[in-house]
């Protein structure tokens, strides 16, 4: 997990112990140190996520690293759950295109760069909900929202 999506995970009160040790470990193997980050590396999934967050605060003062604005952490986020669609089933695909769209939607208000998540979300609803015949189908969707998380992840490079 990247710096930028982790504080999106932060703001949101949605991270985890786990959240904190992947960040950890992206950062390590893009070859970033500090006593602080090496500790956050050697936690269990499992510990109590308020020691991991001491030791999150203390490794981002001895790396000066800033919180990033609202926007970028969202879009990294995006990304995040992009990389997650390419590994995911036809159900869990739907489910994450969806959560894309609330975030392009509701936090981003609609930026143009992202209006593609609109038109998968629609699919997505006229799909399940229509009983009228579509001039698209179920793999069509699918195929549709694979490219376009192809596409932002190739245009998002984060860990």
């Amino acid at each position: 997990m990247d710096t930028n999506a982790l504080f999106y995970k932060i703001n949101k009160r949605m991270v985890t112990t786990e959240d904190y040790v992947k960040w950890s470990y992206c950062l390590i193997e893009n070859n970033v140190s500090s006593p602080s980050l090496h500790i956050i590396a050697s936690f269990s999934f499992s510990e109590n996520v308020f020691e991991v967050e001491a030791y999150f605060h203390r490794t981002l003062k001895e790396l000066k690293i800033q919180e990033p604005s609202f926007e970028t952490s969202a879009r990294s986020y995006i990304s995040l759950l992009a990389r997650e669609i390419l590994q995911a089933n036809e159900s869990e695909m739907f489910d994450l295109a969806k959560r894309i769209f609330c975030i392009v939607g509701t936090e981003l208000s609609y930026p143009n760069d992202l209006l593609e998540w609109y038109e998968i979300s629609e699919m997505v609803d006229r799909l399940k909900y229509d009983n009228e015949p579509l001039e698209f189908n179920k793999v069509d969707v699918i195929s549709k929202i694979k490219s376009e998380a192809t596409s932002y992840v190739e245009s998002y490079n984060i860990c």
